[in-house]
């Protein structure tokens, strides 16, 4: 089925290589429409433990639809995350600026000051990310800093920036955007960062970029695998099916005069 609708831009996946592009194109007033193979999840819909295999791994083929998908090759397997906010939905939430080390290296220093080139987008990513310093100190960490202490690394022991609210646990509140954001609440201490977060603490994507492209005006669809990608006539034709489906794959054309694709580096090299 061919839509009769034509898109200023369709965006292929829904993950950090994109989500700031969508935003950004609809704050334009662009028209935007987000293609996402995976599902969209409320807080509730996320497993509690990652051997709820249903919700926590992605393999159609075994019927497993869930938000982290492994893919194996002969001497590595890479794990990437599935859902509206792709990776977020499932990494570790780490925000780690490089140190002056790595902008003073030889092959980044002979090119200019990029530390100072970059630091302004490295602030306004922490800004949109909810990025704070982890306040949270138990076992784990004392262990983790005897072993670097151990090791005559004691220096390099510190805690991390995070992307995650330590708010108010009991009352929900936007904490980031003076009210236009969605309303949060604080972070639990449930360590289920990587299972997906069921509290509403973790700033995924969802929660901050792909959130204001959709007040924006962008249109999200989840649950449509994009298997195909033709250019004619100056508008480009993406070649879209169910990704859930067994039975009935709904295939469906969808146009736009501009394409951005960046459904991971595994999904973007099979397009």
């Amino acid at each position: 089925m061919l839509s009769t609708k034509v898109y200023d831009y369709i965006v292929i996946g829904s993950g950090f290589g994109v989500s700031v592009s969508a935003m950004l194109l609809a704050e334009k007033g662009y028209s935007v429409l987000v293609i996402e193979k995976g599902k969209r999840y409320d807080n509730k819909d996320f497993p509690r433990t990652n051997w709820h295999l249903g919700k926590f791994l992605w393999a159609p083929f075994a019927g497993l639809f869930g938000i982290m998908k492994l893919t194996f090759f002969r001497d590595v397997f890479v794990m990437s995350g599935v859902g509206v906010g792709g990776g977020s939905l499932v990494y570790a939430n780490t925000h780690m600026v490089p140190p002056d080390r790595f902008f003073e290296n030889g092959p980044w220093a002979k090119f200019g000051n990029w530390k100072d080139a970059l630091m302004p987008f490295y602030d306004k990513a922490r800004f949109m990310l909810g990025t704070e310093r982890n306040k949270t100190y138990d076992q784990e960490d004392r262990l983790l800093k005897e072993v670097a202490e151990d090791f005559g690394k004691a220096e390099s022991f510190e805690s991390v920036d995070v992307g995650v609210y330590f708010g108010d646990r009991h009352h929900e509140t936007d904490p980031y955007f003076n009210g236009l954001g969605p309303e949060r609440q604080g972070c639990v201490e449930c360590a289920g960062c990587m299972v997906g977060c069921r509290y509403n603490a973790k700033n995924t994507l969802d929660k901050n970029y792909l959130y204001f492209a959709q007040e924006y005006g962008a249109d999200v669809i989840a649950e449509r695998e994009v298997n195909k990608i033709e250019y004619k006539d100056g508008e480009y034709y993406v070649h879209t099916k169910s990704s859930t489906s067994w039975l009935s794959k709904k295939r469906k054309i969808v146009r736009a005069k501009g394409l951005v694709v960046a459904g991971g580096v595994l999904g973007t090299m099979d397009l």
